[in-house]
């Protein structure tokens, strides 16, 4: 992998992520401190529905196209500037950014040490789930009037969580009864399963916030009221004038 940009060494990849860190935790906010949000309708929709191509492509092309998909973890930083941008404070949370922080740091790992056989399980089931994270945001983008087809957030979040337990119960069978002739690396082991089970218990805690009892009886009326959530913003029902 050395021929490629940003390979040779992990020290580029943890620059982009200060940088990252800066822009969307510091920077950012403080130069969109006195404007008014963007709304970025079209930016937003050519953006998502190119990383849904993205990640169709590098589904197909996952043993060959490594070094993309480890750029696309750079790209990807671009969700969080439109936040910014849009003035959408709320969404930069803990799990948002130290998900978007840390991707392209273990890509990098998970690149230049395992590009092919047992650890291309993992980005493989993650393009498949950004497949339809991508269309659902690029379909919120087109407006309100798509809100109420948009309702169904929580299975999209249901499926990424599938995702870390399914790459857990993967990773820790193949570490267990490994099967002839295929050696498995322990640090690829350890840097793929840890990083599943921290995910999941962070997203766990997040559909448990978002969908308690009294929020998941609200996300179900939103069919009928088109309040629905859009770009992974809850969006409340005005209260009506007397």
């Amino acid at each position: 992998m050395v021929p490629y940009p940003f390979m040779d060494n992990v020290k580029p990849t943890l620059v982009f992520t200060l940088m990252y860190l800066i822009c969307v935790l510091y920077l950012g906010p403080m130069w969109m401190k006195n404007r008014k949000p963007f709304v970025l309708r079209t930016p937003l929709l050519i953006y998502n529905l190119s990383m849904v191509s993205a990640s169709c492509w590098l589904l197909a092309n996952m043993t060959r196209a490594c070094w993309w998909l480890y750029i696309s973890k750079l790209v990807e930083y671009c969700d969080t500037f439109f936040f910014v941008l849009r003035k959408k404070g709320r969404q930069i949370n803990f799990l948002h950014v130290f998900h978007h922080a840390s991707v392209p740091i273990t890509a990098w790992f998970g690149v230049n040490y395992g590009p092919s056989g047992f650890s291309m399980i993992f980005p493989t089931v993650n393009c498949f789930v950004h497949i339809w994270m991508y269309l659902y945001y690029g379909l919120s983008a087109l407006g309100p009037e798509m809100q109420k087809y948009l309702c169904w957030k929580k299975y999209l979040t249901s499926l990424q969580l599938m995702q870390f337990l399914f790459v857990i119960i993967y990773f820790l069978q193949l570490y267990i009864f490994p099967k002839e002739g295929c050696e498995v690396s322990p640090f690829l082991f350890f840097l793929s399963t840890g990083q599943a089970v921290l995910y999941l218990v962070l997203f766990a805690n997040f559909y448990l916030k978002l969908y308690s009892k009294g929020t998941h009886k609200y996300t179900i009326n939103c069919v009928k009221t088109s309040d629905c959530i859009a770009n992974g913003q809850r969006t409340m029902p005005k209260k009506k004038e007397n």
